[in-house]
């Protein structure tokens, strides 16, 4: 396509975007209603919203279930301005999220995530965070550079629901440090309904960003067979530009554009008046153009400039499906759920290894910035196809004196990554560093090949029996308990060769990895609560999480001074599971009628056996430890409040610290004391990466209506506290550390919403990180004998306009 065929192109996408746009804001206009019969966004007169929700897997009010929990309904995650996992963290209290491209366990891909619950975090294993698209997980594990998980669009959501703390009992291995859940819309039976959003919106030095997406569905046969069908589409501009480093001429403006288009549909078949059969199914792809990572002797982030110098682009193409079929059975006593499902996923990307590749064999010669056509490249992949079977049995009575839940899981998780590195303009330097030729007939490098991983697999098989039961005390006391036993096995293949890793090191004698295991962990859960009334809960949990084990790979012959650093030969080749129990204390309290809530909650958490990646910083690669015992404890509060009824105010401020209570020891030999022959891994004291302090505040006014046109203002300000503990890399005590990496900045972003809603539609003008603020989010470098920084940001001021419709 040439580039005035890309423009003519990229016109028509944007006049597509607007067509919705510019109908509503027509309507806006007419003096006349359009749809009288839709209902509008905010709640009745008086009262603030009640969120009904399904964390402990029946249907209950936020304000009655003993969970710190946020929810956000669509028409909420509309109001906030809320497109994407990022945006969902930073407004949810207790939640770190951080893309970590370029960070201790990614592969330069922007795509590469961290999320952290209550100072619940590691980048190694599996996650410890479930990922929840209705009754399916679809995590998965961090087996190399090149595995993350992937998230789904918020678009046509009925709700997103994150449960802070444990989940295990209920949502299974994964859930350890907590869970999110994405409940997508129940088909109709009975009347129809739909959704369409539009946006348009400018980012300061940046492209233009525009969505479109519509849902529709409805009854095809009254109260037997109702469907709903989703479709949405979003490019999301670039902002920083790939410029070639020696001139600073820009080659590729505003680079890291991302592409989302997702498609969904679901059928409800009421097969009898006690049997209701739902199929459905939703297709994800994300494109990324390249990296958001930036070189820091290349940019200016004051002045808006923002620049990296890579030889190439850091593309990725991330297409899943989940296909899932739901049966619910009323057997009267109870209800029979049973829930089948299979996630397909199949992630490609392409990384720039140029300057890794040259920092990595110290070709002082050539140096980190090469001359022009030298490159490297990696080609990676992530493919996941998982299977899972859930059965289960509910009590039906929510005001019995028993209520009850118990159930059946099944899972076989499959996931594979792969990698091949191709550096055609090394060999005579490789010849230089190892004093022997690059190529044997042992060690082939067809093309430049100098690393090929054909498979770094780990299938997991879990079974489990779960359930949980409340039972009414007396009085207004209400007793939980509940446990899953589970049995867990793995089975892994790492498999790599090529002088990447060391010399003659080729197909006829690979570095091969393979492990396996089998547990069974058992998961309680109890809950003390007191229920004085329909307003006013108090509760105290103790809820165990786990996270089974799994199997290191090989690294390069260069990583043995960070290795020999902390007492080891090579990387363990298994690492166990962890474990944590969660120790909390709550309150939930809504007053003055209806026009106060407010939400309190204490923790504290202790974190055995942690698995956690140990990252080599003279090398560039890692491998998993597990690294003792951590400790995190704190709190958080959110508060709503209606005090007249054209105001709703919100205020939530949440506190974690998390850090090792242990010196840990990676080899045999003593690390501590007069007789240290190594350096420790983690020292006592060091902390996980998160916030400290995280601080939401909002406001949003309904002016008087005009015609049935109700204008209103909204405000939205989040403050994070810079991380003023020092983190295991950080810790020059410790044998693998590096100086210059930077911990979490305080980072502050103010957004602003002011539009119009009638009859269903809703038209506004917004501004996002209105203060155009340009926090350090990260610092890494390949290796310590690297000057060359890469860095990351948040996407700077961006305004725009978007126009909603209900029906």
């Amino acid at each position: 396509m040439s580039e005035s065929d890309g423009d003519r192109f990229c016109a028509r996408i944007i006049r597509c975007a607007l067509l919705p746009i510019w109908a509503i804001a027509a309507a806006a206009l007419c003096p006349r209603p359009v749809l009288a019969q839709t209902a509008d966004r905010e709640p009745q007169s008086g009262g603030l919203e009640e969120i009904v929700v399904t964390a402990t897997r029946r249907e209950e009010r936020l304000q009655d279930v003993p969970v710190s929990a946020t929810a956000f309904t669509q028409q909420t995650l509309d109001a906030k301005g809320l497109r994407n996992i990022d945006d969902l963290s930073r407004l949810t209290p207790g939640v770190t999220f951080e893309r970590n491209g370029t960070g201790t366990s990614a592969n330069f891909n922007d795509e590469a995530s961290d999320i952290n619950i209550r100072g619940v975090d590691s980048t190694a294993g599996t996650s410890t965070t479930g990922i929840y698209i209705d009754d399916t997980p679809i995590q998965g594990r961090h087996i190399s550079f090149t595995s993350f998980n992937a998230f789904p669009a918020l678009f046509d959501v009925e709700r997103v629901e994150v449960l802070r703390g444990p989940q295990g009992t209920l949502f299974g291995a994964g859930s350890e440090g907590g869970t999110v859940r994405f409940i997508q819309p129940a088909a109709g039976l009975h009347s129809y309904s739909s959704y369409v959003r539009s946006e348009l919106a400018t980012t300061q030095n940046g492209d233009p960003s525009y969505e479109l997406g519509a849902a529709f569905g409805g009854p095809i046969i009254d109260d037997r067979l109702g469907f709903r069908i989703s479709a949405y589409g979003r490019t999301d501009g670039g902002w920083v530009d790939r410029v070639d480093f020696r001139t600073r001429q820009v080659t590729d403006k505003n680079a890291n554009w991302q592409q989302t288009v997702a498609v969904s549909g679901a059928l409800k078949w009421a097969a009898s008046d006690n049997i209701t059969v739902t199929p459905s199914v939703y297709y994800q792809k994300l494109t990324l153009g390249d990296t958001s990572a930036y070189w820091k002797d290349l940019s200016d982030p004051a002045a808006e400039n923002f620049a990296n110098g890579n030889a190439q682009r850091n593309p990725s193409t991330d297409p899943f499906y989940l296909a899932a079929i739901k049966l619910d059975w009323a057997l009267g006593f109870a209800q029979l759920t049973s829930n089948t499902s299979y996630f397909s996923r199949n992630q490609h990307s392409l990384s720039d290894y140029t300057q890794f590749d040259r920092t990595l064999f110290a070709l002082t010669n050539v140096g980190p910035r090469p001359p022009p056509g030298d490159f490297g490249t990696s080609h990676d992949a992530d493919m996941q196809r998982n299977f899972f079977q859930e059965f289960r049995l509910q009590s039906v009575d929510p005001a019995a004196r028993l209520v009850w839940t118990g159930g059946f899981f099944y899972g076989h998780l499959d996931e594979n990554t792969t990698e091949t590195v191709i550096d055609q303009n090394l060999d005579g330097e490789f010849n230089a560093f190892y004093g022997a030729p690059l190529c044997t007939p042992q060690a082939p490098c067809p093309g430049g090949q100098i690393l090929e991983q054909p498979v770094a697999k780990i299938i997991d098989k879990q079974y489990a029996l779960f359930g949980d039961a409340t039972v009414k005390l007396g009085g207004s006391w209400k007793a939980t308990v509940g446990i899953r036993v589970a049995r867990t096995e793995y089975t892994g293949d790492i498999v790599y060769y090529g002088p990447f890793f060391a010399p003659n090191v080729g197909p006829g004698n690979p570095l091969a990895s393979t492990g396996s295991g089998s547990a069974t962990p058992v998961t309680p859960k109890a809950v003390l609560a007191y229920q004085l009334n329909t307003d006013s809960l108090f509760y105290a949990s103790a809820a165990k999480g786990y996270r089974v084990g799994g199997i290191n790979g090989a690294v390069s012959s260069l990583c043995g001074s960070n290795l020999a650093s902390i007492g080891l030969s090579a990387p363990p080749g298994t690492y166990a599971a962890d474990s944590l129990w969660s120790y909390e204390l709550g309150a939930k309290n809504t007053l003055l009628g209806g026009r106060l809530q407010i939400n309190a909650s204490l923790y504290l958490i202790d974190w055995s056996n942690i698995q956690q990646a140990v990252y080599l910083t003279a090398c560039g690669q890692n491998f998993v430890e597990n690294l003792g015992k951590v400790q995190s404890h704190g709190g958080d509060v959110e508060l709503q409040a209606r005090p007249i009824d054209p105001l709703q105010l919100g205020l939530s401020v949440a506190y974690v610290d998390a850090k090792y209570t242990k010196t840990v020891c990676a080899g045999p030999s003593a690390c501590t004391g007069a007789n240290a022959v190594s350096q420790p891994v983690v020292t006592d004291g060091d902390h996980l990466p998160g916030a400290p302090w995280t601080i939401l505040a909002s406001a949003e006014y309904d002016f008087k209506p005009v015609h049935d046109r109700k204008p209103y203002l909204r405000a939205d300000y989040q403050v994070s506290t810079a991380q003023t503990g020092q983190l295991p890399i950080q810790n020059p005590n410790n044998g693998v550390s590096d100086p210059a990496f930077a911990g979490l900045p305080k980072i502050s972003t103010l957004q602003v919403r002011a539009g119009m809603r009638w009859s269903g539609f809703d038209l506004s003008l917004f501004g996002n990180n209105l203060t155009d603020s340009h926090p350090l989010v990260s610092q890494t470098r390949d290796t310590t004998a690297s000057n060359l920084f890469f860095a990351h940001s948040i996407r700077p001021r961006t305004v725009g306009l978007t126009a909603t419709y209900r029906y």
